[in-house]
Parts: C-alpha cells; structure tokens; sequence
C-alpha cells in the first residue's frame, strides 16, 4: 500500500529546524524542506524576511489568518505566506501536523524565471492564500520539493547548480499548476476581488509586451483605463511592490536574460530596451542590482 506524505516524512525535533533556520540565518540560495512537526508547538510558522513559506497540514485542523482574512485548514490544506505576508492568528489542534517548504525570495530571482510568471504566481499567491487540495497534488509538490531538499545551496559545480535550478523551476511551476487549479473556483465567487485581479492579469500581459520598450508607470496605466496611483495601489495590494517596482523587475529581468545572450553586445542591448545611451542603462542597471551590465555579462 503506498504511504500518505505523513507517513514519509521524516520526525526530527522541532527544536533541530527551529535552530538550523532561524537562529543560524537563511541565506540566499535557501530552500528546505522541514520533517514533520506539530504547528501548534511551532506556532504554525516562524520564518526570517524575505522568506516564503508553503505549509501542507497532513492532520488536525488550524485556523489562520492571513492579510486580516481567516481560513480554516482541514488534512491536505495548503497555506502560502509571502515573505511580506502577515499572520496575524493562529489556532491549532492537538494533532494539527504538517510540514513547511521555505525558501528564499533571492532564490527566486536566482532561477531566472520569466517576470511574468513571477507575477502571476505572486498574485495568485495573495489572491488564494490557503487551499484544499487532493492527496496526488499534495504527493506531487513534496516529491519534487523532497528532490531539491537534497541539493546544497552552494552547488559542487555548474552541472549540480544546473540541476538545483531546474528542479526548482519544476517545484515552482508545479506550485503554481496546483494554486491555479483550486484557487480558480474561489475567485470567481468573489466579483470585487475578480476586477482587481483582472486588472492584474491584464497589467502583467501587458508589461510581458511592453517592457523592452516602455517604462513608465503612465503608459500603462493610460493603456488600461486607469489612474497611475489606482494601478500602484492594485499592485501593491496583490505583489507588494509598487508598479515602478513591478516595471523595473521586468526590465532588469528581460535585460539580464539579453546580456547573457552571446554575441549581443551591452550597446545592442541597451537600444533593444530603448534606453537614450548605453551609458544611461549602465546607470540603470547597477543602481538595481549592484552590479554593472558589464560584469554582470562577463560572470554568466
């Protein structure tokens, strides 16, 4: 007969976890998967900033709330906390038992995913914090998740690194498969949360477009039909970061996805992304990443 994720998981001490992630710090390329522990003795879930947390509960039950609105979690709940996510409540049974996959905000950034499915998934992420889910999804996300577990943040060499960085785009993609197929339901029930979400959909399709050649917070605002402080608002509400923010993440993205092209010179790129001069995107990109488009090229 096959094991439930329960039964797999292995039971070390919440006080081993607690240690190895918080009092020794998360670094940059963090992604763990912790053993089985009891939510209520961990108080559901301490995390450092820029950390997000996937929690799966295999029994009991736990009610939460997240961003001012409550969820009640039942076996095979699903509940996501962005790393500016706040959990203000938590109450858990006896025998609430889960675990929690987190991983770094920077790692993210590191997989070089595409800025439109970070977005997407982003909203998702706040639209749908807490799902019921089936057990084949649940087996699904941990069997991936348990894979890259076993990866070092500090990979070996280019071939390993490689290898951490697609399975985590597989774990990402796979995340994101199942928030979409359960959250679907739930935001078509809610028609004041659906206009602001489609206003998102519509802002990340277009900046998906728009963004080697537009970068202002007007333009897209004007090409939506809306103010350029509502489409800020909406952004902030459903990523955390403004719509400056969101649109600087897209260039940089798209440029960086361009400077490791071969044989593109920084000059091609700067015009691809319709900056004035080379010499004004070289400004650009360093005051957004700390590092100049030259050096950034050279190491990748």
């Amino acid at each position: 007969m096959r094991k439930s994720i329960s039964e797999r998981v292995n039971k070390i001490s919440d006080s081993v976890v607690r240690g190895a992630l918080f009092e020794q710090g998360v670094d940059a390329g963090t992604f763990v998967l912790t053993p089985m522990l009891n939510f209520r003795s961990l108080g559901v879930v301490e995390r450092p900033a820029d950390v997000v947390a996937v929690g799966v509960l295999c029994n009991g039950t736990a009610k939460l709330t997240i961003d001012g609105r409550q969820f009640e979690l039942h076996r095979n709940s699903l509940f996501l906390l962005r790393e500016f996510s706040v959990l203000s409540d938590s109450r858990c049974s006896k025998a609430c038992m889960g675990y929690v996959i987190y991983f770094s905000n920077a790692i993210l950034e590191s997989a070089n995913l595409a800025p439109v499915d970070m977005l997407t998934v982003n909203m998702m992420f706040g639209a749908s914090p807490c799902l019921q889910v089936n057990e084949e999804d649940i087996a699904r996300l941990h069997s991936i998740a348990a894979s890259l577990n076993h990866f070092a943040a500090e990979s070996a060499n280019q071939y390993e690194s490689n290898a951490r960085a697609s399975l985590f785009k597989s774990f990402f993609f796979t995340l994101a498969s199942i928030i979409s197929k359960y959250a679907t339901a739930e935001l078509g029930e809610n028609p004041q949360l659906s206009r602001t979400d489609d206003l998102m959909r519509r802002f990340i399709e277009l900046l998906g477009t728009s963004c080697e050649r537009e970068r202002s917070v007007d333009f897209y605002a004007s090409q939506l039909g809306v103010t350029p402080k509502y489409l800020s608002l909406v952004c902030k509400k459903k990523t955390g970061y403004n719509a400056s923010k969101l649109i600087d993440s897209a260039v940089i993205s798209k440029a960086k996805e361009l400077l490791r092209q071969q044989g593109m010179s920084i000059l091609e790129v700067s015009e691809r992304l319709n900056f004035v001069s080379q010499s004004f995107f070289g400004k650009y990109f360093k005051q957004r990443t700390g590092i100049s488009p030259s050096r950034y090229k050279a190491q990748h």
